[in-house]
């Protein structure tokens, strides 16, 4: 087994501002997916303060991936958000973390990083009496969509759109 070289640990509000910004690099990777995921002029801002919040509630979960520098100080290359959601009350009770944004900066890519916040998810789904994880990925996104099916994840429902 490959040793990491990077750390999975728990955001704090400080991570806010690197975390916002992998965020817009992920929302530019998007808009190559399809003009839906086009970002408005202050989605960074928006982000900085939704990322912040997250990291101090209990029903919610950001998790940053983070590597030491050489020089000292370490480098957020990845970031996992997340909050915990009522299913609906049509069907059986159930209690899911429905995980927003999964995003590893691509220098990064194919070192586990991404697996191992999803791992740290389900960990701490688990502990908050989560019944599951869900999210939603962009349907061009092969790359995420091969990861989460190795990770035991399964479509059950598809997101369509039509714009006018």
């Amino acid at each position: 087994m490959q040793e990491r070289d990077f750390e999975i640990r728990f955001g704090r509000r400080e991570d806010a501002t690197e975390a916002a910004g992998l965020w817009v690099q992920s929302a530019r990777e998007h808009e190559e997916y399809d003009a839906v995921y086009t970002t408005s002029p202050n989605a960074e801002r928006t982000m900085r303060r939704f990322l912040a919040d997250l990291s101090s509630g209990g029903y919610a979960c950001l998790l940053v991936a983070v590597i030491r520098r050489e020089e000292g100080g370490e480098e957020m290359v990845g970031f996992l958000s997340a909050e915990l959601r009522e299913g609906s009350p049509a069907f059986s009770p159930k209690t899911w973390t429905s995980i927003d944004d999964v995003y590893v900066a691509p220098g990064h890519r194919g070192r586990g990083i991404g697996r191992s916040l999803l791992d740290g998810c389900k960990e701490w789904s688990r502990e908050k009496g989560a019944d599951g994880v869900s999210l939603q990925v962009a349907a061009a996104n092969e790359r995420a969509r091969k990861l989460y099916r190795e990770l035991g994840f399964r479509e059950v429902s598809v997101y369509e759109v039509l714009e006018f």
